[in-house]
Formats: structure tokens, sequence, C-alpha cells
């Protein structure tokens, strides 16, 4: 799998991300490491999606073409034949920054790497989803 995205090795992508969280959440950072820091990457659990690309271009929503990345997730927890499993819907990213590579396309294998921080201790509108890493082959 190759690697297209890599978190780690942008500078300075946290710091807006802590200077919102220190305005309106302060208390958050007198439990949790700043986010972007060794200590942050240390302590956080990512979530990890694997899934197929299933479409890459041009698709119109709401009357405006866009340029996006379909996903459709292959997790089995989500997608299995179990009884139990629930059908996950495809999701789209916008086609920029380093979904414009040359190795996304149609019927490649995806796996993203992401982290959901929650300032206020559960999940809400002040929450913020980072991916943190993403490969495909």
């Amino acid at each position: 799998m190759d690697v297209i995205f890599e978190l780690k090795n942008e500078p300075e992508w946290a710091n807006e991300i802590n200077d919102d969280i220190k305005a309106s959440f302060p208390e958050y950072f007198a439990t949790n490491p700043l986010i972007g820091s060794e200590a942050w990457w240390e302590s956080i659990d990512e979530d990890v999606i694997n899934g197929k690309i299933t479409h890459v271009g041009n698709f119109i929503e709401d009357g405006e073409v866009v340029d996006i990345v379909s996903i459709l997730p292959l997790d089995e927890d989500f997608n299995g034949d179990s009884a139990y499993s629930v059908g996950q819907p495809e999701f789209s990213v916008l086609r920029e920054d380093f979904w414009l590579n040359d190795i996304v396309k149609p019927e490649a294998l995806v796996q993203i790497k992401s982290v959901t921080v929650c300032p206020t201790g559960e999940l809400d509108e002040y929450s913020v989803y980072i991916e943190t890493q993403v490969g495909v082959s």
C-alpha cells in the first residue's frame, strides 16, 4: 500500500486546532496533551477504514458539478455476511490535495486512519475529525 498522506509529515498542522480548543474549552488540555505533540501521537487510538474506490471524478450534487472520490467501506464489522452486519453506505470526499494522486482510481483499495477529538468529552458539533494517514493500493 502506498501512503499518499501522512499527517505527521505536515508542519504546524495542529496550531489552529489547538488555538480554537484553548479559546473555547481550555479545560480540555488539563487532561489531554496538545494535539499533534509527541504525547498526543502516543496516546491516540486511530480508527481505520478499509475500502474500495468506486468513482473518481465529476459528480452532480445539488445541481453543481463537484470532483469527488467515492469509497465503499469493506470492513467486516459493517459489511460482513453475518446477521448482525450493518451495511455502511458509500461515502465521498472532495478530490483535492493528496486525493489528486494518480494512484487514486476506481477499484483501488484504500485505508484511511483517523481520530476524532472531542473537546467537550462527547461526540458533538465541537468534535474535530482528523485524517492521520491515507494509503492506496
